[in-house]
């Protein structure tokens, strides 16, 4: 434990050196408190002016919302790592007592954390959508799972920082996922089933619907055979 407080540290100075960083950490909340304010104000506009009604689909803008969080925590730290690994702190880290295995583990569990705690502040935030704890909280984990995948997948494929860059432009498609099958009713859409970051989406609107707790086991499923993947790429990445 007083390990991973050591490298927390660190993770906030990396942090406070960046403002793009800092943007990562808090935009999401911001987005949440402009969702708040400014989709009822939106809805009325588009009412009047257009008769489109916008409030039947507040339910998926607040889910992408949710989504960001996982995608903008789990880049994060993948940054952290690239940093990390262009100043050949990973070397010194191999010879600490932290080794590689603790740090491993460290960088996959903080944005679990993170995540998960984002989730429910940006759920809180958003006020428009009505939600229940019961039903929320496997998805809130499931959400805080994705963050990993982001970050081992930006550490894993990207070179450096500016490979970085360029990946987190293809990593953000990944939000195309649940609203094409949102928009779309053609069945080859389906195939956005396996990515990951679909299946928080999914759960979370139909919350209330009878599958449920399959969607739930399908989506659990489908992230920790990514995580699993990833994983395995990442460790030999970093050794």
């Amino acid at each position: 434990m007083k390990k991973m407080l050591l490298l927390s540290i660190g993770d906030i100075k990396n942090i406070k050196r960046e403002p793009l960083l800092v943007f990562s950490l808090f935009g999401v909340l911001i987005l949440s408190v402009i969702i708040r304010l400014g989709l009822p104000v939106l809805h009325d506009i588009l009412l009047t002016y257009a008769s489109f009604p916008l409030q039947p689909h507040f339910r998926i803008i607040v889910s992408l919302a949710l989504l960001m969080t996982p995608l903008m925590i789990g880049m994060l730290y993948g940054f952290i790592i690239l940093d990390e690994r262009d100043e050949g702190v990973l070397l010194f880290y191999a010879v600490t007592p932290i080794t590689k295995t603790g740090y491993l583990f460290a960088r996959i569990l903080a944005p679990i954390i993170i995540t998960f705690l984002i989730s429910f502040a940006v759920v809180l935030l958003q006020g428009l959508v009505v939600w229940k704890l019961n039903t929320f909280l496997p998805v809130a984990v499931l959400l805080a799972l994705q963050a990993p995948i982001i970050t081992m997948m930006l550490a894993s494929l990207a070179a450096n920082k500016v490979e970085g860059l360029a990946l987190t432009k293809v990593i953000n498609l990944m939000i195309l996922a649940p609203l094409l099958d949102y928009l779309i009713s053609h069945p080859i859409i389906k195939i956005t089933m396996l990515i990951p970051v679909y299946w928080p989406v999914k759960i979370f609107m139909e919350a209330e619907s009878e599958n449920y707790w399959w969607n739930i086991s399908v989506g659990y499923v489908i992230t920790l055979i990514w995580l699993t993947f990833l994983e395995r790429i990442f460790r030999k990445r970093i050794e």
